[in-house]
């Protein structure tokens, strides 16, 4: 290749760098940028925000409190299979996760989770209690009136689970101390 067809081929992936953003960036750093487009997640992170995940490429191991971005498993209506939603993990494999205990918090293998990120006081208006089977992952949104997250999926196959295979990305969540 010449000089001329070098600079032409540059030029052409500068440009589809420039018009396609910090995507190709982000990919070839492990990173996705995702929009959010519901309110499920404030106060933490406020619909029509634009977060930045670590892409989990089958390889998560997961941590309470993790922000996360996932595929919804099939049997999850009305999602539609394969979109993507973004929610806290609660419980991990093993986990008992109980709601609630006496001052309105989530009680893990008997201990109460601090979640000073929800919006509600009370955890959940649901009361539920569920041992999260192997493989698999108890997520809630923190605005926990308006999502509809593990609680509402408790009658499907997993029992409101979601596979740790359909995790797509780990979020950075900006430090909420202030």
């Amino acid at each position: 290749m010449n000089l001329r067809g070098l600079c032409v081929l540059l030029l052409t992936a500068l440009t589809a760098v420039s018009v396609s953003g910090c995507g190709v960036a982000y990919r070839l750093t492990g990173r996705e940028a995702f929009d959010i487009p519901s309110i499920s997640m404030e106060p933490t992170i406020k619909k029509g925000d634009h977060v930045v995940a670590r892409l989990t490429d089958g390889g998560y191991a997961p941590h309470e409190g993790d922000v996360i971005i996932y595929k919804a498993p099939p049997f999850w209506a009305p999602a539609i299979p394969g979109e993507t939603h973004i929610a806290r993990v609660i419980g991990t494999p093993g986990v008992d996760v109980r709601c609630c205990d006496d001052a309105g918090h989530l009680d893990l293998d008997g201990r109460p989770l601090d979640e000073p990120y929800i919006a509600s006081a009370k955890a959940s208006a649901a009361a539920f209690d569920v041992t999260v089977q192997p493989g698999h992952l108890w997520i809630m949104a923190d605005n926990r009136d308006v999502a509809i997250d593990s609680r509402a999926h408790q009658a499907d196959a997993d029992k409101g689970t979601i596979p740790l295979s359909d995790v797509v990305g780990v979020v950075d969540v900006p430090d909420q101390a202030g």
